[in-house]
Formats: C-alpha cells, sequence, structure tokens
C-alpha cells in the first residue's frame, strides 16, 4: 500500500506527508480530512483486500493511520481439529444409542453402527459452516476455522452445532447479511439432501432401540418432504433423522438473536432496531417453554432455547463499518425467505417421550 495509486486513495481522507515500515506494518503520518467512520469506510475494504488491519491512532501530537498484516499463526487449528472428532463421536455415539439400543459400557465396539448418522449430520453441519467462511474470505473479512460443539448424553443429539469467529470488523451491511444468510441456505440445503435420502432407505427394525419411544415434533418441511418423497416403509432411518435435525439446527441458527445467523441478517435488514426484537426473541421462547411444561408437554427445550438466545442478545452485536447503505431490494426478499424458512424448520416440542 505504498504505491502512488495507493496513496492517492489515502490522500482521499487522509493526507500523508510520510511513510514509515516497522517490521511488516506500515505507519502513514498525516491529517485526516474527514471523521474516522467515514475514514474506514473509505479505506477498509482497499486494506482487507492486501491482508492488512487499519487502526487510526495518535503518537507524539501527530495522527498516524497504522497498517498492520493479518496474522492467523496464533489460531490454534487443532482445537477445531480435536472438537470436529468430538463431534463425530459424540453424535456416533448418539445414532447407536437411539437407533441400535447399544450400550456405550458394556458395548463399546458396537458405537460404529452410528457412524452413517454422524457422517450425515457432520455433512449438514459442515456445508453450513464452510459456507459462512467461504463468503466471509470473499468479502475481506477474516474468519476462524469451524468450531464444532459435541454434547454427548446431554444433547439429544450429541452436538449443539457448529460456529465460526469473525475477527475484525465488518465492512458493511452486505457483507454482513451475505455471511450471515450463506450458512443456513447451504445447509438446509444439504439437509433436504440428506431427508430425503434417509426417507427412501429402510428403516431399522427397532430392537432395543430409544428411537421408537420417543415422539418427534416435525417441522412443515420435513413433513412436506415426507408427502411429496415416497418414503420406503413406514419408522425413520438414522439418515432421515439427520436430516431433521439439520433442520432443527438451522431453525435455531436462523432466530434473529445477537450473533446467530439470524442475528446477522436482521441486523442488516433493519439496522439498530434488531435489539428490541433480540431481546425480544429469549422472552417468547422462555415463555412457551413455560406454558407448554404447565400442560405436561416438554417445553425443556423450549427454556433450553430461551437461556441460550438470551447469552447471545446479551452479547449484542458488532456494528458494520458502513452502517449507513442499506440492502438492495434482492437482499431484503431473501432475508424474508430465511426468516420464512425459520419457521418451516422450527418445532416447538422437537421430542415428546
Amino acid at each position: 500500500m505504498t504505491e502512488q495509486g495507493d496513496l492517492d486513495r489515502i490522500n482521499a481522507v487522509f493526507q500523508v506527508y510520510e511513510v514509515r515500515t516497522s517490521g511488516s506494518a506500515i505507519k502513514y503520518y498525516g491529517e485526516p480530512k474527514v471523521d474516522s467512520k467515514t475514514l474506514f469506510t473509505h479505506l477498509w475494504n482497499d486494506f482487507a483486500q492486501r491482508g492488512y488491519d487499519i487502526e487510526l491512532r495518535r503518537e507524539h501530537g501527530e495522527y498516524v493511520l497504522l497498517a498492520t498484516p493479518v496474522n492467523d499463526a496464533g489460531e490454534k487449528k487443532h482445537v477445531n481439529v480435536v472438537l470436529a472428532v468430538g463431534t463425530v463421536f459424540a453424535v456416533m455415539l448418539t445414532g447407536a444409542v437411539l437407533f441400535y439400543g447399544v450400550n456405550p459400557f458394556t458395548q463399546p465396539l458396537l458405537i460404529y453402527k452410528g457412524l452413517p448418522f454422524a457422517a450425515a449430520v457432520m455433512f449438514v453441519l459442515g456445508s453450513h459452516e464452510l459456507a459462512h467462511y467461504l463468503v466471509a474470505k470473499r468479502r475481506g473479512m477474516r474468519a476462524s476455522l469451524p468450531y464444532f460443539i459435541p454434547l454427548p448424553f446431554i444433547s439429544p443429539v450429541g452436538t449443539l452445532g457448529a460456529l465460526i469467529q469473525l475477527k475484525g470488523a465488518i465492512p458493511d451491511r452486505k457483507s454482513l447479511f451475505d455471511v450471515g444468510v450463506a450458512g443456513p441456505l447451504v445447509g438446509l440445503t444439504a439437509a433436504v439432501v440428506v431427508t430425503i435420502v434417509g426417507l427412501l432407505l429402510p428403516p431399522i427394525t427397532p430392537g432395543t432401540a430409544l428411537m421408537p419411544t420417543v415422539a418427534l415434533g416435525v417441522p412443515i418441511l420435513f413433513a412436506l418432504i415426507e408427502k411429496v418423497v415416497p418414503a420406503a416403509s413406514t419408522g425413520l432411518h438414522p439418515i432421515a433423522f439427520a436430516g431433521w435435525v439439520g433442520m432443527l439446527i438451522t431453525s435455531l441458527n436462523l432466530l434473529p438473536v445477537g450473533q446467530l445467523d439470524g442475528g446477522h441478517i436482521a441486523r442488516a435488514l433493519s439496522g439498530e432496531k434488531t435489539t428490541y426484537i433480540s431481546a425480544a426473541v429469549p422472552l417468547i421462547l422462555m415463555t412457551g417453554g413455560i406454558y407448554y411444561s404447565l400442560n405436561g408437554l416438554n417445553g425443556e427445550m423450549l427454556l433450553f432455547w430461551g437461556l441460550f438466545t438470551l447469552l447471545f442478545a446479551a452479547g449484542g452485536h458488532p456494528q458494520p463499518i458502513n452502517d449507513m447503505k442499506k440492502l438492495d431490494i434482492k437482499r431484503v426478499v431473501l432475508g424474508i425467505i430465511a426468516f420464512g424458512l425459520c419457521i418451516a424448520c422450527f418445532t416447538p416440542i422437537p421430542f415428546q417421550a
């Protein structure tokens, strides 16, 4: 960023009178021509595309625009690998117990039977997170590799899903929206494919499995697919259940709360007004959970989701650098469709014994 063309771009908002290098960092000494928000809006994307973060500071009474190279060397990728392997095992264990009645303590060598279920769930989750990651990179945003969340014995499906961590600034609402909506759309497509494949496969013979004793809440989208796809027979194959899990996780991710995917989409659509929506959703979920519990139904999951989303709501949402330019009509329509898919994939009582 020291070529004349680059300097001309910088000089439009920050009059540079001296450039120094300090290791791999570049320091531009000068005077701002605009306020800091306009400056960052003007320059952030140029520097991000070249792999730099920028910061405006004062040193010894002088303004300095500091450009430092993005360094992901400190990211501990082995953590991502360990969590991914742990999630595969946790979901495989869950599938073996639910569909084959495997006792992991007395029959540890039979846990492998849950592998098809685990592979299908990881395909859905991996597609979802990969879409986030690739779109973030395309938009010049820094993103971590996916962090899968294993939760054996506690979560009824063995996992709470996965997430990626966005690092640094968000350039504008369009980038925020694109990153937020990409994961659910791709992940849900994967879930639909997995559901169709699973419905065409013969169900597992119950035996001592736990699954036949549990009534599943069926989301609208799953029910529509069941009407279209000629299922092999009554019952549910583990692969079809993996599709059901993918829809459930997609609906939770699309809730307009905090930094969930739905929170990103809502923030890009409505700006600061999203704060009120983000605060209301956890209360609605917890109220629903209490209502169902008082009426003898399984409202514990709604209560859990209410508390879980409350944590996300409390964390707020970072403001894009350029928060003034609103989304185009195509993205607005796509955002509305995304929230429609949230409703189509949602079921208030996922499990009822």
